[in-house]
């Protein structure tokens, strides 16, 4: 490689590398203290890695869970390294991946330094610091995500070998977690933005089937893997029962279709959110101010940007130089095509499958698209590509009947892209000005050392906490304090394996003990529990906290505000 070619290049990436791991760091330096308890889902990523290295034990119901990461932790699980710390360690190095792909993502259109302040700035969001080292499969599916688009751009506009990679990445991904299977109609609809749609797939027939064969092939050896170890994909359930139903999204806790709109604000940008969660909030237009969450500064920064930016693409895109093409007698039936469809969309939202309703969209989107290629807009497909990924995924998460703030993560690389974009526009409508090209360094770098110095001010500066009511009192210590009552058993009866245990988080301890312990937290508190315990002979029952647990149990060990409970007679 030409060094002075490439300069500017090696320069933005090394210095991404190096910041991002750095940040990397800090978070591990606090995670691997607190450990993992606020997400108990990691549990169950735990026990699956447990499985996959070979160990018969934690609890076989989750084990139809999204394989790879799992995979991947038991690999070190068998070399030794048998710790919480390990995913946390395995998932929190797909950020660093992930802002290196957006990196190449952003160059495909941008410059080196807008493409290391997108990367910078995706890698800066609260709700993506927030998820970085908590050993969930957020961020890993976010990697998989930006990096399969990324080889889908190559494929399309470089050279179709492309798709021996970008398939196999989909099937990676949905392995990962099965929403970075929304990849696939991004990656499909592309073909339709070919002028020649029928054409283009005869010419490079042969790429496209070797890329889709290679995927197919991926797909097979997990199939394979759960048919030998025989057990079910049950991850998909959730995907199954919104693509297939609107049931589930009728759920009155949860039918907010605004959610994530009304959040917007704080996932650019919030003053407390560090390490484990946001504060949800939403804007009241009739006193014209946020209520709960706390949108900061960088948030209306980000947010001006974008709407500058939306103002000069619409001024660009319907110029007097597009007016004869947007005239053009062909494009009324395709208005007319848009125009319904969106219409169908938005009245049928949430009311028919979501399947039915992508396939709506994206028919309606598409005749927008046939309408508007031809216009004078640099790389029009490309930013088409963008605003289809998004509504694809917004659509997906505004169905799902659960609505939490770490299911906008996919949709971030979308919002960042067009910050950039926002960003170009703006300095080319000020490309005149006699130190234009002063401010296009300094206004990035400036951005990002802003962004840097937030984050590290709202971020390092608060203490751990979340905003769940269901808060541990000792939140920091809590995870530590599991760990040394399960060590305690261990040490003191040889014998534990054989006898039945109970605990209110039996994921934790199940991991922990390496045995399977079902989860009691729904049911210690009735006062019938003693009772259900001795009559099921458990010997041990591990509360989370202080409770009324009567004879014949006793208290037999506590570390914190976690209790162990002994009855002798037990099994």
């Amino acid at each position: 490689m030409n060094f002075k070619e490439h300069k500017r290049d090696i320069i933005a990436i090394s210095s991404l590398l190096i910041i991002v791991t750095a940040i990397t760091l800090l978070l591990l330096n606090i995670d691997l203290k607190v450990g993992v308890y606020y997400v108990r889902d990691v549990f169950f990523y735990l026990n699956n890695a447990l499985f996959y290295a070979g160990y018969d034990t934690g609890l076989a119901d989750t084990r139809g869970l999204s394989p790879l990461i799992p995979m991947i932790t038991s690999v070190f699980f068998r070399m030794g390294f048998i710790s919480d710390s390990t995913i946390i360690i395995v998932s929190s190095v797909f950020y660093i991946f992930s802002a290196l792909g957006m990196y190449f993502l952003l160059r495909l259109r941008f410059d080196e330094i807008l493409s290391f302040t997108g990367s910078m700035i995706l890698s800066t969001f609260p709700l993506i610091i927030v998820w970085i080292t908590k050993g969930m499969l957020d961020i890993p599916g976010l990697c998989f995500s930006i990096w399969s688009v990324y080889f889908m751009m190559l494929a399309f506009r470089k050279n179709t070998k492309f798709f021996y990679i970008a398939f196999p990445l989909i099937i990676l991904g949905f392995f990962t977690r099965f929403t970075v299977f929304l990849m696939v109609p991004v990656l499909l609809i592309q073909f339709f933005l070919e002028d020649e749609p029928v054409q283009y797939i005869k010419d490079n027939i042969k790429d496209i089937i070797c890329g889709i064969s290679i995927g197919a092939l991926v797909f097979a050896i997990f199939i394979g893997i759960y048919y030998f170890l025989d057990i079910g994909m049950f991850f998909l359930s959730q995907g199954q029962d919104i693509s297939g139903s609107t049931q589930t999204v009728i759920d009155t806790s949860y039918n907010n279709i605004f959610y994530y709109i009304n959040n917007f604000l704080i996932y650019l940008g919030t003053q407390k959110f560090i390490p484990y969660s946001l504060k949800p909030g939403s804007f009241h237009i009739a006193d014209m101010k946020w209520h709960g969450g706390y949108p900061s500064i960088i948030s209306y920064i980000l947010l001006i940007i974008l709407l500058f930016g939306l103002v000069l693409y619409l001024k660009k895109l319907f110029s007097n130089e597009n007016k004869e093409i947007l005239k053009n007698k062909n494009n009324k039936l395709k208005l007319a095509i848009f125009v319904i469809g969106l219409a169908v969309f938005l009245f049928t939202f949430i009311k028919i499958s979501i399947l039915l309703s992508l396939i709506i969209i994206s028919i309606s989107l598409l005749a927008l698209y046939r309408i508007l290629y031809k216009t004078d807009v640099d790389y029009f497909s490309f930013d088409f590509i963008m605003i289809f990924w998004f509504v694809v995924n917004f659509s997906f998460f505004t169905y799902h009947h659960i609505k939490v703030d770490r299911y906008f993560i996919p949709m971030l690389p979308v919002v960042v892209y067009y910050i950039i974009l926002s960003m170009y526009l703006i300095f080319n409508k000020l490309k005149s000005h006699r130190y234009m090209e002063k401010i296009r360094v300094i206004a990035p770098i400036g951005l990002i050392c802003l962004i840097l110095l937030c984050s590290g001010v709202f971020a390092l500066g608060n203490s751990p906490h979340t905003f769940d009511n269901q808060m541990h009192p000792n939140f920091a210590t809590a995870a530590s304090e599991e760990k040394a009552v399960g060590e305690w058993l261990i040490k003191h009866d040889p014998q534990y394996m054989n006898k039945t245990i109970w605990a209110d988080r039996g994921g934790d301890m199940s991991f922990l003990l390496k045995k399977e312990i079902p989860s009691c937290e729904k049911t210690s508190n009735e006062t019938n529990f003693t009772s259900e315990m001795v009559k099921n002979k458990v010997s041990y029952f591990i509360a989370k906290d202080n409770k009324t647990i009567g004879q014949p149990y006793t208290k037999l060990y506590q570390n914190g505000e976690v209790y162990l409970y002994y009855y002798e007679n037990g099994e």
